[in-house]
């Protein structure tokens, strides 16, 4: 039997995984995808970090290159398979699970392929984005209009030129597409809630080295400052602000609100054509494969700091899980030192 069995090999998977190696326990990290770093991989090819390559360091490895320079997907999904090959982590990859239950005083996950793991503990760390999202409307689309959701985004050479394009949401998946295609492509961006767009650089620095110099960034969650910083929901886009998209063509519409064949109406009364819709709206959990006495399917898996309301079952990889740094890189080993650390007392006290 394993001591933990962590879900999900991105980095904080991984980096669970190191830790629970370093502390000798028994442990396998398993991950559906076939390599360490495939989830950046499978983002658009122009993607950008939004934190510089000195704040990308998993436990002691570094980023390769300019430290103060923002790194593509790509090249961080290189740097996250060096750090598992690093540190020999123990992976399984290309190994989904389709059920975890309870079993005694502890877990048997049931694999695709039919196998099954005993442990005592898990880790969730699939994170909580794996389903996208649609309005209810999205269903009246024209069968001729082509849609993808912001996880399906390569570049700009997915339509023909000269299309017109409806980027629903305008969080920053959605203003960076519009950016993208707006050289090549008719663009109409329907926004959403109003969010702050902060700029990457501040007074040449990355905008996260003031956060962390001035104790915003590790500001514990449930502070007065972090509340704040939850409500305002700042984005590091300032790059693709109203301005900037406005200047290389992109048409700003407020809220979409309804599709009719092809033509998406907006909150002010106005309606486009389109030929195709990314989606942009956001993504939600899926809690289909957790089959816990306490924990109900198909709803949002709470937590508090790491601990889920069912004993010994664990998640990591979560936005504001203790603090702004949470969904971040340089947030993944100290969130992970103290969910590794509850792994370990549940352990000891079996």
């Amino acid at each position: 039997m394993l001591d933990c069995l962590v879900i999900g090999g991105g980095q904080s998977g991984l980096m669970c995984g190191h830790l629970l190696a370093r502390a000798g326990a028994n442990y396998l990290v398993i991950d559906a995808s076939a390599r360490a770093g495939d989830v950046w991989r499978n983002r658009p090819r122009n993607l950008r970090l939004f934190t510089s390559r000195q704040f990308c360091r998993l436990a002691d490895l570094s980023m390769l290159n300019d430290p103060n320079g923002f790194p593509s997907g790509e090249e961080f999904a290189d740097h996250v398979e060096r750090f598992y090959i690093n540190k020999a982590i123990n992976v399984s990859f290309s190994t989904r699970i389709v059920r975890l239950f309870r079993s005694g005083n502890g877990f048997i996950a049931e694999l695709e392929n039919g196998s099954i793991l005993n442990s005592k503990t898990v880790i969730n760390a699939t994170g909580s984005n794996q389903v996208p999202t649609y309005p209810v409307f999205a269903k009246k689309i024209a069968s001729t209009v082509r849609q993808i959701v912001a996880s399906e985004f390569g570049d700009a050479d997915q339509f023909p030129d000269g299309w017109n394009v409806g980027v629903i949401g305008d969080g920053a998946s959605g203003r960076q597409i519009a950016l993208e295609l707006a050289d090549r492509h008719r663009v109409y961006l329907a926004q959403g809630r109003v969010r702050k767009h902060v700029p990457n650089i501040v007074f040449g620095r990355d905008v996260f080295w003031w956060l962390d110099k001035i104790g915003l960034l590790f500001a514990e969650r449930d502070s007065v400052v972090a509340k704040i910083i939850r409500k305002r929901d700042p984005i590091p886009v300032a790059s693709a602000n109203n301005q900037q998209l406005a200047l290389r063509g992109v048409k700003l519409k407020p809220r979409a609100v309804d599709i009719q064949d092809d033509h998406i109406y907006f909150s002010d009364g106005s309606h486009e054509r389109v030929d195709a819709v990314v989606w942009c709206v956001g993504y939600q959990e899926n809690t289909d494969w957790i089959d816990l006495p306490s924990i109900e399917r198909e709803k949002y898996l709470s937590e508090h700091y790491g601990k889920t309301s069912e004993n010994g079952f664990f998640v990591i990889g979560r936005k504001w899980l203790t603090c702004r740094a949470s969904e971040l890189i340089l947030g993944c080993e100290r969130d992970a030192n103290m969910v590794v650390d509850l792994v370990l007392k549940n352990i000891q006290e079996k």
